[in-house]
């Protein structure tokens, strides 16, 4: 691992596509990634859902978490998807992210992991963007 650097922080931001077939048109426990090792400490400072695609169904409701770990382990983040946040393109749904005990801090040896908890209300269509804001610190090759 390259040693850290005295240069201060920069900031990445992941994007996820998902799209409402196979996540959003279900109720079923679902994970769009599954256990991904970022490989840099870091820390998750923010949780964005961005409506790329209309959401349609009757009182639709879905809960995307950001988990650190598998897809039982620690919700550091979530946002609940209900039809008034997914009714306009482009719209953003600002999502909760967890601090306690340092929740939202990764190790390079940590995963993440998105998922769709089991229960809520099916859309009929729709589509995100998940957009996931990171604060790492610079480093220099080793």
């Amino acid at each position: 691992m390259p040693r850290l650097s005295p240069y201060g922080f920069a900031r990445t931001v992941l994007n996820i596509a998902i799209p409402g077939v196979g996540f959003l048109v279900s109720t079923s426990q679902v994970s769009a990634i599954l256990s991904k090792t970022l490989g840099f400490a870091c820390v998750l400072e923010k949780m964005e859902v961005v409506t790329t695609a209309v959401g349609t169904g009757a009182g639709a409701s879905r809960v995307l978490n950001v988990r650190k770990g598998s897809a039982t382990g620690t919700v550091v983040a979530t946002a609940t998807l209900a039809l008034a946040t997914q009714g306009t393109l482009g719209t953003v749904n600002v999502g909760t992210l967890t601090t306690a005990n340092a929740a939202n801090k990764f190790s390079d040896t940590d995963t993440l992991t998105v998922e769709f908890a089991s229960g809520g209300t099916t859309f009929t269509a729709g589509g995100v963007e998940l957009v996931l804001t990171f604060r790492h610190q610079l480093a220099k090759e080793a």
